[in-house]
């Protein structure tokens, strides 16, 4: 027996950690004659490529993962395959085809069967009976087409094993991560539980009850093994990985020890060798001792991911997601300003009750925290969810095809949506990408609001026919400048120049600087006491032995390289010292100076000089 377990990632640095387990568990309860193997693609391939592949594995028995993200090409995968593999059995899993199954086989009778809930158990059991001929109808959660008929005129019958499959023991499953992989450059998933102590509407965790945990010390093993094949950043998927503090405390102990070990074996600080947990965790269970064991965790070793969706409280009691954003909100900036770990907060827009105004307070208020990331996502009506079946009663009108995103609400219309899809973009190009750090700082200071002045970017970018075309940082920037000049009527702040600057420096070592970003009025004058000295002032401070005590590699390039890795600027304001909230009216604070940028594997590091 021949079985083939195929994940489709969204991108190629995603890892499928459900298709491991299920690979170890058919190992550890099937049959050693069983050939057990996965594949991973990811939905930007060609299709006729993965279904070649596919095909030349030849399976008996092909297993789909299934998504929101996946499950079109998952359908039209089987869809070819199944009239050049028809002895195949085409089985399907996962949280997109655990609801509604029994339409999902009828709509596509390409499909042969679907497990329902944690398969585990159930895999092993169905390949076993399939193996042996023995009946499919006593092995719970399997919803399967049975196609043994005398007359092939006649419609398959569909039968429905009933209930959910047996939910497994996680302590008594193989770990996932066993066969030999390569994970440098991958974004590995590690679950620690399985289950949820909330039960958000929007979400389908909430229609199971309870937590189980995995024991630390199993973690432990994943760890290791994965540290030892390559892995930097591990994503724990865990729902809400500070439900149990004792359990989060434990592992993030045994990820620091671990860490600690390879960095003592490697000889690396921790810092160099890199390695990264990211953790997803609620905002309102974080108390002091949180704050205190995540101000003393290894600088850059977690980052964490609260989901806020929203701060309208009618909003969050509507969802089954009470919670008061203003009592946590400055332990977040406290961890992302003070401690230096990197914090990415989840808004949903097209939530019940939020309209556009209530949606600008949310981002406002999320926004003025400076998170690392601010992801503005859309609501999506998942198959099962409280908010789906409550869809009617709340206005939601959402796209009836994968992912179902939402449409239009009581509160928003489908036009005030579109718009804040190209909010969303817009944040993710300037803000997110964190190519722009110091110039949003210095523009946002003088705006009455973050939300306003993306949203009319967006409307600017939208005029101009900007949206769909692709652009580098380059252009991103003469964009946003083009934008600045309008908006200000040519008055642009001189600082907000000077920022720009500075974060253009920061990408790379520029070989060429937009004429926009010059300052206009004595620049030679004030970097330099003549205009054709300032080429060599550049290059004494380039060359100044003091370098070498503050960038310990300086001592190690010769002359080239130091010029390749190095560039120096002046700037008429020190951008990066400046509060951006003194705005123009201090300029009298304001006092030129110069900056050596140092460009290495790790990233732009740089250096005010002191003359």
């Amino acid at each position: 027996m021949r079985i083939l377990l195929v994940a489709l990632n969204a991108s190629y640095v995603h890892t499928n950690l459900a298709i491991r387990y299920l690979r170890e568990a058919l190992k550890q309860q099937g049959n050693p004659e069983w050939e057990v193997h996965c594949r991973e693609f990811t939905i930007n391939e060609r299709l006729d490529s993965i279904a070649a592949a596919i095909f030349e594995e030849q399976p008996d028995i092909l297993g789909f993962s299934c998504y929101i993200w996946n499950i079109n090409s998952v359908s039209a995968l089987i869809r070819r395959l199944r009239p050049v593999l028809p002895k195949t059995f085409f089985l399907a899993g996962g949280p997109e085809v655990w609801f509604e199954s029994e339409e999902l086989l009828l709509k596509n009778p390409e499909w042969d069967g679907v497990i329902v809930g944690e398969a585990e158990y159930t895999l092993p059991k169905f390949v076993q009976a399939l193996a042996t001929g023995s009946s499919l109808k006593q092995i719970n959660g399997l919803i399967w087409r049975n196609r043994q008929k005398d007359d092939s005129s006649l419609p398959d019958a569909i039968y429905n094993n009933q209930g959910c499959a047996l939910l497994p023991d996680l302590n008594a499953l193989p770990l996932p991560y066993v066969a030999e992989e390569n994970f440098e450059g991958k974004l590995v998933y590690v679950e620690t539980s399985r289950g949820c102590p909330f039960n958000c509407e929007f979400c389908i965790s909430s229609t199971f009850q309870g937590i189980r945990y995995l024991e630390p010390e199993k973690v432990r093993l994943v760890l290791r093994r994965l540290f030892a094949s390559g892995a930097k950043t591990i994503k724990f998927v865990d729902r809400t990985f500070n439900a149990s503090k004792k359990h989060a405390f434990t592992v993030l102990n045994i990820f620091r020890e671990e860490a600690e070990r390879i960095a003592i074996q490697e000889k690396l600080n921790l810092e160099e060798l890199g390695l990264r947990a990211h953790c997803e965790m609620a905002g309102d269970l974080l108390d002091e001792e949180w704050l205190n064991y995540l101000k003393n965790y290894p600088r850059g070793m977690i980052q964490l991911e609260i989901g806020v969706q929203s701060t309208h409280e009618p909003t969050l009691r509507a969802v089954k997601r009470a919670q008061k954003f203003s009592a946590w909100r400055e332990k977040v900036r406290f961890l992302q300003h003070s401690c230096g770990i990197a914090v990415h907060l989840d808004l949903i827009a097209g939530l019940p009750l939020e309209s556009w105004q209530e949606f600008r307070q949310s981002f406002d208020e999320v926004f003025a925290l400076r998170p690392n990331h601010l992801q503005v996502g859309f609501l999506k009506v998942l198959k099962g969810s409280g908010i789906r079946r409550r869809s009617e009663e709340f206005g939601l009108i959402y796209c009836p095809d994968p992912p179902y995103t939402v449409l239009q609400t009581e509160k928003l219309s489908h036009r005030e949506i579109l718009e804040l899809t190209r909010l969303e973009d817009m944040v993710e190009k300037y803000y997110n990408s964190g190519k722009f750090s110091f110039s949003l700082e210095y523009i946002l200071s003088e705006q009455q609001s973050a939300f306003d002045f993306f949203h009319s970017l967006a409307s600017y970018w939208r005029k101009k026919g900007w949206f769909g075309q692709a652009w580098s940082p380059g252009g991103l920037l003469a964009n946003l400048w083009e934008f600045l000049q309008e908006s200000t009527k040519g008055h642009i702040n001189p600082l907000w120049r000077e920022a720009l600057r500075f974060d253009y420096y920061l990408w790379h070592r520029p070989g060429y600087v937009p004429p926009f970003l010059e300052s206009k009025v004595g620049y030679q004058a004030k970097a330099a006491k003549k205009a054709e000295d300032l080429k060599l002032y550049k290059h004494q401070i380039k060359n100044d032995p003091v370098w070498t005590t503050i960038i310990p590699a300086a001592g190690e390039l010769d002359h080239r390289q130091w010029s390749r890795a190095t560039a120096v600027e002046y700037f008429e304001a020190d951008v990066a010292a400046l509060d951006p909230a003194l705005g123009s009216n201090h300029q009298s604070a304001l006092t030129g100076c110069w900056y050596l940028f140092y460009y290495d594997r790790t990233g732009t590091k740089y250096f005010r000089y002191q003359q």
